[in-house]
C-alpha cells in the first residue's frame, strides 16, 4: 500500500517571514486588468539559499493557484496598510521572478 502525499499546510506569514530571513524579498503591485503581479526579489543574502529557497516555494507553493492567490492577497493588504514602508530605492536587486493572480482582495470588499 502507498500513502498518498499530502501538501502541507499553508501558513502564508510564515512562508514569507521565512522567505525574508533567507533573503527574498515578496510584493503584489495591483495591474489595471484587476490582478496581481507577485514579484519576487533576490537580494544578495539569497545567493546562499538558493536552493533552500527554491525547496521552500516547490513544497508550499508550487504550481498551486490557489496558494499563490492566498499569498497575492496577503501581500495586497500588507501594502495597503502598510504603504509607505515597503518603498525603497536602495535596496539591491539581484533577480526578480513575477506571476501575475486575479485581484481578489479588490473584490472581496
Amino acid at each position: 500500500m502507498r500513502k498518498q502525499r499530502r501538501a502541507p499546510d499553508f501558513d502564508v506569514e510564515a512562508f514569507i517571514a521565512k522567505l525574508d530571513g533567507m533573503g527574498m524579498k515578496l510584493t503584489a503591485i495591483p495591474l489595471a486588468d484587476g490582478k496581481f503581479r507577485v514579484s519576487r526579489w533576490c537580494m544578495m543574502k539569497a545567493n546562499e539559499h538558493a536552493e533552500e529557497i527554491k525547496d521552500l516555494w516547490t513544497t508550499q507553493i508550487g504550481d498551486d493557484q490557489k496558494r499563490i492567490d492566498v499569498l497575492a492577497e496577503h501581500l495586497a493588504k500588507a501594502l495597503s496598510r502598510d504603504a509607505g514602508s515597503c518603498i525603497s530605492s536602495g535596496l539591491p536587486q539581484v533577480a526578480a521572478q513575477s506571476t501575475t493572480v486575479p485581484d481578489t482582495a479588490a473584490t472581496s470588499e
